[in-house]
């Protein structure tokens, strides 16, 4: 990313799309509905996992950003044991790059016991057996021995204090060390002899995420900003619920302004403004922005050093200190844990950045999720009863005609539901594809959608086996 690109999208942290007009559809149908298709099934991808609790996973992303500001990362640390994560960026792509390349490695060492850190640490497992990944960022060799030092040394330090805890705190203590090495390593300093600007524009930057482990029947959901997880539960035939397991950190959050006032005594009127962190940034919890966490001391050196060096000088609008800037740290990296045992009725969970859930409701994806199955199912698996009588026929016809015409054209659930949250009407959607780079992000947001289907026989049985449910 270079500071070019930092620079222009330095304004994105402050855009607001939902300002702005109604767009005139009767002039946007500039593509034809095969252009549409094709353009929005570019980036979708579909993992066979069929193991463990998950069968499989669709995948999609959309950009709005130039470049597209989101990332994200699938992978599995064993048997059974699953990674899942959604990565928003914003002020650029550096920070959520560097967190979808190493999170799921400080996770890994979080969790490991006490054998497994030695064998990291003398060498018999090496870092790149770690973490099995379904598909794989790279980076530079740079970025390799960085990340690979400090992650040996988060397995050191490990090993040396290492207790037994909660499956809840090693996932916040992974996020916080993470973000605490992006930091470090993003100040420039003479005592950090590994400073390279790289590592600057990953730190000014910030980024959410969204990760969800899985473990046998065991689901947790850890959250760090504003994307979100919705699970699909089949309530009955036809009728599925929307539960959710993540809760947005922003100014419409009660409980996190009400954390961050009491944090900051008599900042009331200054933290806040405009549903935003010193009426600029929009997520209250976040990987870097380090303007944000650094003290008063750091942050004003930090402002020397963009005043005077010519490849940072006016990021920040040439104000790199917050105004009213008093008892730092604002922003923090300590996510929100949600954990869900598993059961049959669980069908599917969503992750998604929050460029999706503005433009449709939790219940809505829940639907259009539980429909798309549907649509597919009929295709499939016509479950006719041979001993049904003429009534009982003629309604089960009519269903099937029904679902048969509303079957989704496409193929992947993530696709999906980004094509009906740009519509779904072919016009609005032609005209949302159809915006130039510097007029779409004013329109709509970065769209990551993840979608994870769960077997429901594997989790029936796990959960018979481990004394949750009778046979």
């Amino acid at each position: 990313v270079t500071p070019k690109n930092l620079k222009r999208n330095r304004s994105r942290v402050l855009v607001s799309f939902k300002s702005v007009t109604k767009p005139d559809l009767e002039s946007s149908a500039k593509l034809s509905p095969q252009q549409v298709t094709s353009i929005l099934e570019l980036e979708q991808r579909r993992f066979e996992i069929q193991e463990g609790a998950v069968k499989s996973v669709d995948i999609n992303r959309l950009a709005a950003n130039d470049p597209i500001e989101d990332r994200d990362g699938y992978a599995s640390l064993g048997p059974s044991e699953f990674l899942f994560g959604v990565y928003d960026g914003h002020g650029g792509c550096g920070c959520s790059s560097t967190v979808s390349e190493r999170l799921f490695h400080y996770i890994a060492i979080s969790l490991a016991d006490y054998s497994l850190l030695e064998d990291i640490i003398t060498g018999n497992l090496g870092m790149n057996n770690l973490v099995n990944w379904y598909q794989k960022e790279t980076y530079s060799e740079r970025s390799k021995r960085l990340y690979m030092r400090a992650i040996m040394k988060y397995a050191q330090e490990s090993l040396a204090a290492h207790e037994p805890s909660s499956i809840e705190q090693h996932l916040k203590d992974a996020f916080v060390r993470l973000d605490h090495d992006i930091i470090q390593e993003g100040i420039p300093s003479e005592s950090n002899k590994e400073f390279h600007s790289d590592s600057l524009f990953s730190a000014m930057a910030g980024s959410c995420a969204l990760v969800s482990y899985i473990d046998g029947t065991d689901l947790y959901v850890a959250n760090l900003g504003d994307c979100r997880a919705v699970l699909g539960v089949k309530v009955q035939e036809s009728e599925y619920a929307a539960v959710p397991l993540s809760y947005a950190h922003d100014a419409h959050n009660a409980s996190e302004i009400r954390r961050i006032l009491d944090q900051h005594k008599n900042e009331s009127t200054n933290i806040i403004r405009n549903n935003r962190l010193f009426g600029e940034l929009a997520p209250l919890r976040a990987f870097g922005d380090l303007r944000y966490k650094l003290s008063l001391t750091e942050v004003k050196e930090l402002e020397r050093y963009f005043n005077t060096n010519h490849e940072v000088r006016g990021y920040y609008d040439n104000r790199v200190v917050p105004p009213n800037y008093k008892t730092p740290p604002y922003l923090i990296s300590e996510p929100e844990v949600i954990k869900h045992k598993l059961t049959p009725k669980d069908k599917f969970l969503v992750l998604a950045s929050d460029g999706l859930f503005d433009m449709l409701t939790p219940e809505k994806v829940v639907k259009l999720v539980a429909g798309h199955i549907d649509g597919k199912q009929i295709l499939i698996d016509p479950q006719i009863d041979t001993n049904m009588n003429l009534k009982s026929m003629n309604r089960y016809l009519v269903e099937r005609k029904t679902k048969l015409a509303n079957r989704s054209i496409d193929d992947n659930a993530a696709t999906h539901l980004i094509r009906n949250a740009l519509g779904p009407e072919h016009r609005q959607i032609s005209y949302y594809l159809s915006l130039p780079d510097n007029v779409c992000r004013t329109q709509r947001d970065d769209m990551t959608v993840s979608v994870i289907f769960f077997d429901s026989d594997y989790i029936k049985d796990k959960n018979v086996s481990d004394g949750i449910i009778k046979k």
